[in-house]
């Protein structure tokens, strides 16, 4: 009998062939179609042969069957088997076990060779953030205050100098307005008390002057009746002289007189005696009239020059008495134009002092109003680069905050981001700087827009403490291009993006992996 079933092929894939059904026949030799015995159905298909027999299983039946034409053999056998049965073996044989069978160990043997051979990425896994090489410049307020206008949004683009919130500015303001009017007044008393101090310097100047010009004319009347004294000295010295020759005159006129008379007495007898001319007589009495009336004269002139004398003498202790007053009023007049000076100079000074109190005054207002001006600046805040509004963590308008809250962040302008990643302890020995990193990103899913490769450039060189991830390394990632590619499209990075490095840190195989379990229950103690 020819085989009903063909062998598996050497593909596990390929169908298995078609079992014969009941109604199918073999074709001998002589073209004659029978009928498999039941026998030989069951070793086929598996099973057990009915045991209930007939009139035909008797041998002679037997033997009439194999002598029997083909039509009849099909047609007793087909009537031996119950309906039922006769469905089960239609039914073909099932290949599932050795499908199943020859599946599996294609599965170990291509498992084996995927874990012998192959290698996987054995990475340690940091979560970060973006941010800007350098880190970002965070704006925070200095005061506290009610924030009244917020002038940019989060990602927009801005220049330094740009303003970005406004603070309440209403009490810095009038602080403003009254600093500025107190150090107007303060000004205004300046310039006055500077005023003050010029026409006091300038009158304590005239009167000294006024003195000097007063004392000067004391000095000029006090010489001036120094020479009146000194022309009455010789006024009088000349007076005198002119009364001791006056007074010589006089003694020798009466000592002519005496003469003349003396020479009267002897010529009256020589007269009346007639011894002599009348006329000697006349000529020594006219002598003596002329003697007498010179003594006259002498006298009335010496009288005169006494008188002058005394005259002079009296206008000379007026001029005395005038330059001792003169000289008296010039030393008063000197110690006047002192005094003068000196209180215009106590006066200078006190002013002086007082303008430095308020020079101190303007000084310290103007500080103030520095000061407030600085605070009314700073409830403007500022963006101090150009760059990008990267963060803006701001309450609603009319909230408090608090000084040294940040606001804003803003990513510098053309500065290259980096990630500032958390490694765990755990996963940091093996870590070192110019490892390659795979980064993905979380606003990203990189199934639809890759990853960004990168490196490690800096680990820290100790841990710090993280809420959530205990004792971890700060990382930073270099990143080799600062955007993804989707649909033909660069989309950018921005800082502050979320992201989580994947550090490769080294290649093992798949089965050392496999492995390191039961390696780790050896290396407890633990024997398999």
């Amino acid at each position: 009998m020819e085989k009903l079933i063909e062998p598996l092929s050497g593909s596990r894939f390929s169908k298995p062939p078609a079992a014969p059904s009941a109604q199918s026949r073999d074709i001998n030799g002589e073209g004659i179609l029978r009928t498999p015995s039941p026998t030989e159905l069951t070793s086929i298909y598996g099973g057990v042969a009915n045991p209930t027999r007939t009139d035909t299983d008797t041998p002679e039946s037997a033997q009439d069957a194999r002598t029997s034409p083909p039509s009849q053999t099909i047609s007793s056998t087909s009537t031996n088997w119950s309906p039922s049965l006769q469905t089960m073996l239609e039914q073909p044989p099932s290949s599932l076990p050795r499908q199943l069978l020859l599946g599996g160990l294609v599965f170990c043997m291509a498992f084996g060779a995927w874990a012998t051979f192959g290698q996987i990425d054995e990475v340690g896994h940091a979560q970060g953030r973006l941010v800007p090489k350098g880190e970002v410049y965070k704006i925070h307020p200095i005061d506290s205050g009610k924030i009244a206008s917020i002038q940019v949004k989060e990602g927009q683009a801005v220049k330094a100098g740009q303003t970005l919130i406004e603070l309440d500015t209403e009490m810095a303001e009038a602080e403003v307005e009254r600093l500025e009017q107190l150090l107007s007044s303060e000004k205004i008393q300046l310039s006055q008390m500077q005023a003050l101090i010029e026409r006091t310097r300038e009158e304590g100047h005239i009167r000294g002057e006024i003195a000097i010009a007063d004392a000067q004319a004391q000095m000029a009347a006090i010489a001036q009746a120094k020479a009146k004294a000194e022309a009455q000295n010789m006024a009088i010295a000349q007076a005198k002289a002119n009364t001791a020759t006056n007074q010589k005159l006089l003694t020798q006129l009466h000592t002519d007189e005496m003469a003349y008379k003396a020479r009267m007495d002897r010529l009256k007898p020589l007269v009346d005696a007639g011894a002599i001319a009348t006329e000697q007589m006349f000529a020594a009495e006219q002598s003596l009239r002329d003697r007498q009336r010179s003594i006259t004269q002498s006298q009335g002139e010496l009288q005169q020059a006494l008188t002058e004398s005394d005259r002079l003498q009296a206008e000379l202790q007026q001029a005395q008495r005038e330059s001792d007053r003169l000289q008296a009023g010039l030393l008063q007049k000197q110690a006047e134009g002192r005094s003068t000076q000196l209180e215009a100079q106590q006066k200078v000074q006190q002013l002086e002092v007082e303008m430095n109190q308020l020079k101190a005054k303007v000084a310290e207002t103007q500080n103030l109003l520095t000061s407030a001006k600085a605070k009314l600046k700073q409830r403007f805040l500022y963006a101090p680069v150009d760059g990008t509004i990267s963060s803006l963590n701001i309450p609603n308008i009319g909230e408090v905050i608090q000084p040294g809250q940040t606001l804003a962040e803003i990513a510098p302008q053309d500065v290259p981001l980096v990630l500032s990643a958390s490694l765990p302890n755990q996963e940091a020995g093996f870590v070192k700087t110019g490892m390659p990193v795979q980064v993905k990103l979380d606003a990203y899913p990189y199934q639809d827009y890759g990853i960004v490769s990168g490196k490690v450039t800096s680990i820290s060189p100790d841990t710090k403490p993280d809420e959530r991830l205990g004792a971890v390394y700060r990382v930073e990632v270099s990143l080799a291009q600062s955007y993804l590619t989707a649909n033909h499209q660069n989309i950018n990075l921005k800082a502050g993006e979320t992201a989580t490095a994947e550090i490769i840190i080294r290649r093992r195989r798949i089965a050392d992996l496999l492995l390191d379990p039961i390696r780790q229950l050896q290396n407890g103690g633990i024997n398999l």
